[in-house]
Parts: C-alpha cells; sequence; structure tokens
C-alpha cells in the first residue's frame, strides 16, 4: 500500500475533505492555480521578465513569483487590472462557473 492510498483511505482526513473549509479552500487554490498559469503564460509569451512585469504593473518583483507560483491568495480587482495591463490584455471573470479555466483569464 502507497503513501497515497493510506491517505485516500484515512477517515479524519476524509471527513475534513467532506467540510464547507476544504472545499472553499480548494477552491480558492483552484482559482489561485488558473491565474497563475494565465499570467505566466501571457508573461513568457511576451518575453517579459517577471522584473518588468512587476515595473509595469507596480508591484514588487517577489510579488509577481508568488502570484505565478499560485501562492499568496487571490489578488485585488486593482491589482488584476494593473497586471491586466501591464500585459496588454483584458481581464475577465465569470461567476458561477463549473470551470475557472474557461472562465477566468487574460485574454488578448
Amino acid at each position: 500500500m502507497g503513501t497515497h492510498d493510506r491517505i485516500a483511505d484515512d477517515p479524519v482526513l476524509a471527513a475534513k475533505r467532506d467540510t464547507d473549509e476544504y472545499r472553499n479552500a480548494r477552491e480558492v487554490a483552484r482559482v489561485e492555480i488558473a491565474l497563475a498559469r494565465a499570467v505566466f503564460k501571457r508573461r513568457t509569451a511576451l518575453g517579459m521578465s517577471q522584473t518588468e512585469l512587476a515595473r509595469r504593473a507596480q508591484m514588487t518583483q517577489p510579488a509577481v513569483s508568488r502570484l505565478e507560483a499560485g501562492g499568496g491568495g487571490v489578488p485585488t480587482l486593482a491589482v488584476l487590472d494593473r497586471l491586466a495591463r501591464a500585459l496588454g490584455v483584458r481581464f475577465s471573470v465569470t461567476v458561477g462557473a463549473d470551470n475557472a479555466d474557461e472562465t477566468l483569464g487574460l485574454t488578448a
């Protein structure tokens, strides 16, 4: 039995996964990861460094790094707007969708 199997079968962990708190945290993480991928993909497609993006978006380079790593929470709308402008795209969010990859993104 591998580690993954023991974790999957653990009744304490299974009970935690069945809570609103767990589901909410998982949803926030999913949004963070979708945003991180979109920012990284657009920035690298433009050949832009994290430092340059940070300068254009009035952020610090470590803040851009954390965002691209999918950590630190979901940015404010003001930060998202500055990022979108710095990347030359429009940011849009659709509320209530089932798949963040289809509805949360930076579009050219």
